[in-house]
């Protein structure tokens, strides 16, 4: 009897301990789930042993899971810096992004901003401080701005870093009394872009020039949307016509084809354009629109040998009119690459208040520049007296 009861026991111990692998192994592999060593066996000892490595099992286990969703989360974290690496490939035409900053300097070297600021009301406003310092934060743009104004020197003086070059327009250019809208005497001067470039010997390395109303700001890199339109509209390769300009689309006018807030010019090749551009703004005399005479350059492009082009507005620019468009762009911190605030009777439909903390947001001024107040609000010039001279704002 003693003998069968040691024996009996000793057969208790190696199913005790074959008991405890089994459930190792099994909670190892299955993970949460605990198997019961009293399905077994009743032994309290047993069952308390088994639970003991069940717990310690299932905290390896968590450890491990944890670790792997780190290992995971690296892992989409590099493939999205990769895939970035890809679009940067894509848009810098196969630079790198290490190299990016090698591209943006060469970018800048040859590539410029042009601006044109005319009238009292142009002068005594912030719209061309606030336009010029979208282009350098938003816009990371740091080459040559060029701005053409009929201000006083000293208004502009000390204001813009080294880069942004002010250029005095000639008062032979300024066709007083000429137009019936006093504001097309200054509308011409973009037809002028070329002449004013030539003037300055420190601008002999730009090729390309790109003006834009000073009522717009930049809100993304301005770079990255030029390369994509050039290689978009293939805008650098020989065109049929001798002579090309590049617009975006008017979608505020159906009997206007183009827009002239913005616009890409060749400097060796564009010149031709700006010319015929030119001679139709000044024999349309009682047009109160650029996009009068955009029409006409239009309509006798087999005769003129200039081809304006247009670009589809897309997702380059926006044109915020209202609170709850400039409330969204500024809680989402997502803004277009070229923004047209309006300066005319729509800046009426936009609070003071919102208004300046969108252009805050848009500008990423600090605290203290935000105190200013001297980005806030545009100015607003209803439309009526914009196009009899009274109020004016010529900023485009």
């Amino acid at each position: 009897m003693l003998a069968a009861s040691i024996q009996k026991r000793g057969s208790r111990n190696i199913f005790s301990r074959q008991l405890k692998a089994v459930i190792a192994v099994s909670t190892f592999f299955v993970g949460y789930v605990t198997i019961s060593p009293s399905l077994f066996y009743t032994d309290e000892y047993v069952s308390e042993d088994a639970s003991f490595y069940a717990r310690e099992l299932r905290n390896k286990h968590k450890k491990h899971h944890k670790h792997n969703l780190k290992k995971r989360h690296k892992k989409r974290i590099k493939h999205k810096e990769q895939s970035t690496h890809k679009e940067h490939k894509k848009i810098f035409g196969g630079v790198s992004v290490d190299d990016n900053l090698l591209a943006k300097a060469e970018f800048e070297s040859n590539n410029a901003i042009a601006l044109i600021s005319f009238g009292e009301s142009a002068a005594e406003s912030t719209l061309l401080e606030r336009c010029v310092l979208s282009i350098r934060r938003r816009g990371q743009f740091d080459g040559h701005v060029v701005v053409i104004t009929d201000a006083p020197e000293e208004r502009y003086d000390g204001v813009f870093d080294e880069n942004v070059i002010v250029l005095k327009a000639n008062e032979d250019d300024i066709l007083y009394d000429y137009f019936q809208a006093p504001s097309m005497k200054y509308k011409r001067f973009k037809t002028l872009l070329i002449k004013y470039i030539n003037s300055v010997p420190e601008l002999d390395s730009i090729d390309w020039l790109y003006y834009m109303d000073i009522d717009m700001m930049l809100g993304a890199p301005f770079m990255d949307m030029i390369l994509e339109l050039r290689t978009k509209y293939d805008i650098d390769s020989a065109h049929d016509a001798d002579s090309a300009l590049y617009f975006f689309k008017d979608l505020h006018a159906e009997e206007f084809a183009l827009n002239g807030g913005f616009m890409i010019i060749n400097r060796h090749t564009s010149g031709l354009c700006l010319d015929v551009w030119r001679e139709e703004i000044e024999r349309h005399q009682r047009a109160s629109f650029d996009q009068t005479s955009i029409n006409a350059v239009i309509a006798n492009k087999e005769s003129n040998h200039c081809s304006l082009e247009a670009m589809e507005v897309e997702n380059y620019v926006t044109f915020p009119k209202d609170d709850k468009a400039l409330t969204k762009a500024r809680l989402w911190h997502h803004h277009s690459p070229l923004i047209h605030i309006f300066n005319t009777w729509f800046a009426s439909k936009e609070s003071p208040e919102v208004m300046e903390e969108y252009v805050a947001d848009v500008l990423r001024l600090s605290e203290e520049e935000k105190e200013e107040h001297k980005f806030g609000k545009s100015v607003i010039t209803p439309s009526r007296e914009k196009w009899t001279g009274s109020n004016e704002v010529n900023d485009k």
